[in-house]
This record gives C-alpha cells, sequence and structure tokens, in this order.
C-alpha cells in the first residue's frame, strides 16, 4: 500500500489524473459489447468520464492533520510513483509518499491496563497495533468514576504527542506508558480505549 500524503504547501487538494485505482467500478459498457458482461467503457471514452481523485487538503477526520489517500500498489499506482503524477508532486515537494502493508491498519487490541505501573499514578497499557501511520495520530481515550466521562465523551483524551511529552511517557505498537500527571484522579475501574488509524480497540477496566 502507498499513502499519498498532502504536504500542505500548496492550497487546496490536488487532482491524481493517472490512476484508476481506487475508483468506482466502471458501469458504461462499450458500444456494440452488451452481451459482454466484462466489456466496460474507458474512463474518459464514450461519455463516461472518470471520477476524479484527489488528495485532499486537510485530514477528513481530523482537520488539523494533513489530508492523504491510500492506494494499493497496482501497476498503474506504481508508474505513478515512479514516473507520473505521484512522482512529479513528490519531486515538487507537494506529497509525501509512505509505504505500508495492509495488515498494518489491524485494530489495535488492549489486553492489559494497570494503575501504579511503573510508578505511582502511572498507566501501563499492553496490547498490539498501536501506532498509526503518519499522519494519523493515536488516541488514548480514559473515562469513569476516577477521571470521569463516558465512553462516547471521555474525561481524558491524550495524542501520543502529549503522551511521549512526559517522562516517562511512551507510545509503542505493543505498549504505551502514561505519566500521572496527565490523567489526575484516574483509579482502577476506569476504562481505557485506543484508536490507532481511525480504528478504536476495545474498553479495556484498568486495573491494578
Amino acid at each position: 500500500m502507498l499513502r499519498i500524503i498532502h504536504a500542505q504547501t500548496v492550497g487546496g487538494p490536488l487532482l491524481l489524473d493517472d490512476i484508476d485505482d481506487g475508483l468506482p467500478n466502471k458501469q458504461v459498457k462499450r458500444l456494440g459489447s452488451s452481451a459482454d458482461p466484462n466489456a466496460y467503457a474507458r474512463d474518459g471514452y464514450a461519455n463516461a468520464p472518470k471520477q476524479p481523485c484527489y488528495i485532499p487538503y486537510t485530514n477528513l477526520a481530523d482537520s488539523t492533520q494533513p489530508g492523504y489517500i491510500d492506494l494499493e500498489e497496482t501497476s498503474r499506482v506504481t508508474h505513478s510513483a515512479h514516473s507520473g503524477k505521484v512522482k512529479g508532486f513528490q519531486d515538487s515537494g507537494m506529497v509525501t509518499v509512505v509505504s505500508f502493508l495492509a495488515s498494518d491498519l489491524t485494530t489495535p487490541v488492549i489486553t492489559d491496563a494497570e494503575i501504579d505501573v511503573p510508578a505511582a499514578g502511572d498507566l501501563t497499557i499492553d496490547g498490539t497495533d498501536f501506532l498509526s501511520i503518519s499522519p494519523d495520530v493515536t488516541v488514548v481515550d480514559l473515562w469513569g468514576a476516577g477521571v470521569g466521562g463516558t465512553a462516547v465523551a471521555p474525561g481524558v483524551t491524550l495524542t501520543a504527542a502529549q503522551i511521549i511529552a512526559v517522562s516517562p511517557g511512551a507510545v509503542g505498537d505493543t505498549q504505551i506508558v502514561i505519566d500521572a500527571t496527565l490523567m489526575a484522579s484516574l483509579a482502577a475501574g476506569d476504562f481505557a480505549r485506543v484508536t490507532a488509524d481511525g480504528n478504536a480497540s476495545n474498553a479495556f477496566e484498568i486495573v491494578t
């Protein structure tokens, strides 16, 4: 997979017009071929134009982050990345390109969440697939009697950057450590949830 990320060096979305990948299936058959279910009008021909593919300026889910699109590395996408429109955008500093596996977008799972680890009031969350692929951001939500809030409106929401900024804060693919000062009043019985690449984990009850 390739993630094409808007560098925000120019305003507005960027038109990526040399790929077919990810666009709606063609639905208009070529003239004279109605008996062939696999014969469709080519994009841009016979009054059946290709639906435009744009790289959005901002992330539709989080307007503070750059926009992006994810593409399977088909022959058209690979050609565009090496010598086509994607390469031109990249050389001009208008986009950045990140390569990843589709399996990297797996929904995170919390297997343990312990308070007072590694120190009094700290929280250590263990599990899988906690890291997000840039520009998506890993977020931890906390709620319950201690920190307040609900699963719908958490009492505490922390981004990876906020967690890492306060020692011993750390965000890894299988473990997250949060300093006590970022979540005053957190208690056993409260709940934790990790969101990575827009996928929310299970809600896990915090234990001692």
